[in-house]
């Protein structure tokens, strides 16, 4: 049996990341590659940051409005897309001779 938290390989993730990884980052300048790196590490900056807070919100007992439940799942749902592809353009980029500006302070 498969545990509830196990990842099947042709997830919607695990598409969603490789179709990003697959992208052509070397028909791009260095300054895009540039701008498209830091605009990922920044966004999973974000990212990171509010799930900390959200899991720090969860901890401490503080009731979510029912009507912000669907929301909260839609956002989760996002950040688990999210997260592993802007990972991946942020290797990309640091592949591609940039270096890497990731650093998540939770």
């Amino acid at each position: 049996m498969t545990p509830p938290h196990a990842i099947p390989a042709d997830s919607t993730i695990t598409i969603f990341r490789d179709l990003i990884a697959a992208l052509p980052f070397g028909q791009l300048d260095e300054i895009q590659l540039c701008d498209l790196g830091a605009i990922a590490a920044e966004s999973i900056d974000g990212l990171c940051h509010g799930l900390h807070y959200l899991g720090d919100t969860l901890q401490n007992d503080n009731e979510i409005p029912p009507e912000s439940i669907c929301q909260l799942g839609a956002c989760l749902n996002a950040s688990a897309h999210l997260i592993p592809a802007l990972l991946a353009v942020c290797e990309q980029t640091h592949h591609l001779g940039l270096p890497p500006k990731f650093a998540a302070n939770p």
